[in-house]
């Protein structure tokens, strides 16, 4: 892919998406606001378009502002996907990095939590983390490395995860890299059956898809879990699977 830019000065980096907002735009807290939005808005308009097809003149009327008002937060539409790839590329890392520091949890919990936590947010309304990964594919090739870097990073977390089980005796002897990639994979698939008018919420699904996971790590019954409830939900999964194949004819 092209990486430059005919809307505006070329010369997005991942060096400069590293760049703190704060260092960029002030602690002007509508700035952010808008900046926020700018994203929002130009991440859609990527995956509904195409990057290469988006200008910045359409992310500006998307968003109501002059062309030149864009300027001012972003020098071109090389920056924008820079930001969205630092920004959802390092969230869910730093959010498994405090799961997996906390002290009085185990492991089975930290897992537990992980999964729900990462689910909640892929499934949750204008998720910019499940945009990101529909929009893998034109992702221009010098912010590669730094997306790629998110996603090893997040998925080591989850073998040391796994590992931690391990040795405490809470999980059986598996081997941890593939347990950790069934894991992911469980989340990242439901984005693509997850109907928001289906009946059960983001939550409730992270919760089902985290007792699946670690009921095959465990091996066996835990006694912490509701079969009954683990029933129902799984019931709420069937119903959303048999409206996505409605709606797919």
């Amino acid at each position: 892919m092209d990486a430059k830019s005919s809307d505006g000065p070329a010369g997005a980096t991942a060096q400069s998406a590293s760049r703190p907002a704060s260092a960029k735009n002030g602690s002007n807290p509508r700035k952010e606001l808008v900046r926020e939005q700018l994203i929002g808005i130009a991440a859609e308009l990527f995956e509904s378009k195409g990057f290469d097809q988006t200008s910045m003149n359409d992310i500006a009327q998307a968003l109501g502002l002059g062309r030149s008002a864009v300027y001012h937060y972003f020098r071109n539409k090389e920056e924008i996907i820079a930001s969205l790839v630092e920004s959802e590329s390092r969230t869910p890392s730093h959010e498994l990095e405090a799961i997996r520091a906390a002290p009085d949890l185990s492991a089975t919990e930290k897992l537990r939590r992980a999964i729900v936590s990462g689910i909640t947010r892929r499934l949750s309304e204008g998720s910019r983390f499940n945009l990101l990964s529909r929009l893998e594919p034109q992702i221009p090739d010098e912010l590669r490395p730094l997306y790629d870097k998110g996603r090893r990073h997040i998925l080591d977390l989850y073998v040391q995860l796994i590992e931690e089980g391990i040795a405490s005796g809470e999980f059986r002897d598996v081997n941890p890299k593939i347990a950790a990639f069934a894991v992911i994979g469980m989340a990242n698939w439901t984005s693509r059956w997850y109907s928001p008018r289906g009946r059960m919420t983001p939550e409730e699904i992270g919760v089902t898809i985290a007792d699946f996971a670690i009921q095959a790590l465990l091996g066996k019954t835990s006694p912490g879990v509701d079969e009954r409830a683990v029933r129902d939900v799984a019931d709420g999964l069937r119903d959303q699977l048999a409206a996505l194949d409605r709606l797919l004819g």
